[in-house]
């Protein structure tokens, strides 16, 4: 924002335009809460069931999420998770406990209004049949909503020919921030077709306590409920495999639809009996933000451990003329690795 323009009680007019802020952030990204258009990447931030969901020991990931710098101040997320299922091996039926914990910070604007989280999820899986997993999750956590006042601009620091940020502001407003706790729950189901064809599903709610994060002491300033459905196919051909994707989340009156999928082929081969061949992936795709964005998206696979995405949102929005079709670009990055890996190491120099 490049000027303020303040009355007799510049706290009423601040609260003001924070609350609007949450208001046109909502409008612009079509959710209140953080978002991804790489949500299989963000495990943690869609459900909580998700922790332990993985083909190893332990699964890393980040993810950076830039909008609309285009039209001003941009909007930055950045999103941490690390996950494990424990006790696999000794609760049998291929059951297992999961655990997780993810971190992320939202800010936007001059006064980097948003919000700071950590977070615990816990989930159980059990075997519902012969070649399906259900799992149930929570998650709970502490969060912070703040805003920094000191860079904004007042009348008084107009000098009458511009801006000069050596005159005083006349104004005493002082940071604010609010912490709050928070509560989730989610399910997971997956299995196998006779066919091949490998699936996932879940449904997920954040927000259960609604908990309290004005910050000007208002009750009416609550966390809105966030629902959210997601769901993949596996398909395999004779080259490619096909991963069609989608995600659904409600808030309040704000809706998010995301369809679309990924394709990738192998390079290179897998060994199940010597550690020196792994195989690698390249994967394409791209997504629909319905009345949003297109998503075109590039990953690649490194050694089934290794996992670097790319993916950049093309405004399609009402601001598409104001922002010339920018919207976001997005960086993931993800590890799964194993704790041990039973199979023979050779020595160097020699090839299984």
């Amino acid at each position: 924002m490049n000027r303020v323009v303040y009355g007799h009680n510049a706290l009423i007019y601040l609260r003001s335009l924070v609350v609007a802020s949450v208001l046109a952030s909502a409008v612009l990204v079509h959710a209140q809460d953080i978002h991804f258009g790489q949500f299989y990447n963000a495990p943690l931030v869609i459900n909580p069931a998700n922790a332990g969901d993985i083909e190893g020991d332990q699964r890393f990931a980040l993810i950076h999420r830039e909008q609309w710098r285009s039209a001003g101040s941009p909007f930055k997320t950045d999103a941490f998770s690390y996950d494990l299922p424990i006790l696999a091996g000794k609760l049998g039926g291929g059951r297992y406990l999961g655990i997780g914990v993810h971190a992320f910070s939202d800010r936007a604007g001059a006064t980097r209004f948003g919000d700071t989280q950590a977070n615990l999820s816990l989930s159980y899986a059990i075997r519902s049949g012969d070649a399906s997993l259900l799992s149930f999750g929570l998650q709970g956590g502490y969060g912070q909503r703040s805003a920094v006042f000191d860079g904004l601009r007042w009348d008084s620091q107009y000098n009458g020919a511009g801006y000069d940020p050596t005159l005083p502001t006349n104004e005493s407003v002082p940071n604010a921030s609010s912490g709050f706790v928070d509560f989730a729950a989610g399910i997971l189901a997956k299995g196998e077709l006779k066919s091949g064809i490998q699936w996932k599903g879940g449904v997920s709610t954040f927000h259960l306590n609604q908990a309290r994060v004005s910050l000007f002491n208002s009750a009416e300033d609550r966390l809105v409920r966030r629902f959210n459905a997601h769901g993949e196919l596996r398909i395999e051909g004779e080259k490619w495999i096909w991963s069609p994707k989608f995600f659904v989340a409600q808030q309040g009156a704000s809706r998010e639809i995301n369809v679309g999928g990924l394709m990738h082929r192998r390079i290179g081969v897998d060994s199940r009996y010597t550690t020196d061949k792994n195989s690698s992936a390249l994967y394409f795709g791209c997504f629909y933000r319905v009345s949003d964005a297109v998503v075109p998206t590039v990953q690649i696979e490194y050694k089934r451990k290794l996992m670097a995405g790319i993916s950049y949102d093309v405004n399609i929005s009402k601001l598409r003329a104001q922002t010339m079709y920018r919207g976001g670009m997005e960086i993931s990055l993800q590890w799964i690795g194993m704790f041990s890996d039973k199979r023979l190491r050779l020595p160097k120099g020699l090839s299984r």
